[in-house]
């Protein structure tokens, strides 16, 4: 079972509002329901294996590898796990059959990555760490639309100094209107950014939808190609960039910035990875938080405003 932390609750994810995405919606919490859910039914939840809880904590390495080695080619295994130490029994025991000529494709969560890489921990970043400027603005980007992300974005407009940009999404969808709305929250972030102010780009809240999932997939696209205009249209360079949303982040970072490749440096906040971009991109050596929609609690966005101003102390 999947589940997302709320509070001190545990909600099975198919309970949760990222359930009930236009675009990217399920209803199962059990993985393997999930894995025949979003397969059409190519792959069948009877038929998919599961490491278990005993697998990693009674049967250690040496059983994960015997579950690994035991899947079918083009076989689906969902793997439990409840904290750092079930990983690395598990990335144990991947390793074993890795060596043993297997291969793998995964698809997970940013933890993962940190134990198969063998990356050590460390403490979040500080202002220190990120060489920012002594002055300057920062800017925010939010694209994401669900309940967490509007949270956040209203703590984050709560902040004294901020400049508040809104984006209109209707003008975004609409041919004749986008021009201009993109021209003019560029001309106001400019604006802001030239006088020193922390500045929030945001799409409107309501969210638009259309009559199935392919729509509102297209509408989902033009609404982060519009943000991508938008940050191609900013000429002033932010002291950093935050943005919001993970398709608006991946989009923003390709095709607003022109980054090929970027030194991740650690977490400002858990799971939110700071970038320095490349040297062929935008903004050479600029940082950039990467923030999913559905991570963080509702300061987040706001936490991360007042860690980084400029009279924050280090």
């Amino acid at each position: 079972m999947h589940y997302v932390a709320e509070g001190d609750a545990l909600i099975p994810a198919g309970e949760t509002p990222f359930a009930r995405d236009a675009v990217f919606g399920y209803r199962a919490s059990d993985l393997r329901a999930w894995v025949e859910e979003k397969t059409g039914g190519r792959f069948r939840a009877a038929g998919i294996a599961s490491v278990s809880l005993d697998d990693l904590r009674l049967g250690g390495p040496g059983r994960v590898t015997e579950r690994l080695l035991g899947l079918p080619k083009g076989g689906v295994c969902v793997v439990n796990a409840a904290s750092y130490r079930d990983l690395e029994v598990f990335v144990a025991g991947l390793l074993d059959a890795e060596a043993q000529g297997r291969r793998y494709l995964y698809r997970t969560a940013a933890s993962f990555v940190r134990v198969r890489a063998g990356i050590l921990p460390r403490a979040l970043l500080g202002k220190a760490d990120l060489d920012l400027p002594a002055a300057g603005g920062g800017l925010f980007v939010v694209g994401s639309y669900v309940p967490r992300t509007t949270a956040q974005v209203n703590a984050l407009l709560a902040q004294p100094g901020l400049c508040s940009v809104p984006v209109d999404v209707a003008k975004l969808l609409d041919g004749g209107a986008q021009r201009d709305e993109i021209a003019r929250a560029a001309d106001a972030v400019n604006r802001a950014l030239r006088r020193g102010q922390d500045v929030v780009a945001y799409t409107s809240r309501e969210l638009v939808t259309g009559e199935d999932a392919q729509r509102n997939l297209a509408i989902g696209q033009q609404v982060s190609a519009g943000l991508v205009a938008l940050t191609r249209a900013i000429a002033t360079r932010p002291r950093y960039l935050v943005a919001k949303g993970g398709i608006t982040s991946s989009d923003i970072a390709t095709r607003g910035l022109a980054v090929r490749r970027a030194l991740v440096m650690g977490q400002i906040l858990p799971g939110v990875p700071v970038w320095r971009l490349g040297p062929e991109s935008r903004y050479p050596g600029l940082p950039y938080c990467v923030f999913p929609g559905n991570v963080g609690g509702p300061e987040a966005l706001a936490e991360i405003a007042r860690a980084l101003r400029p009279d924050a102390a280090a």
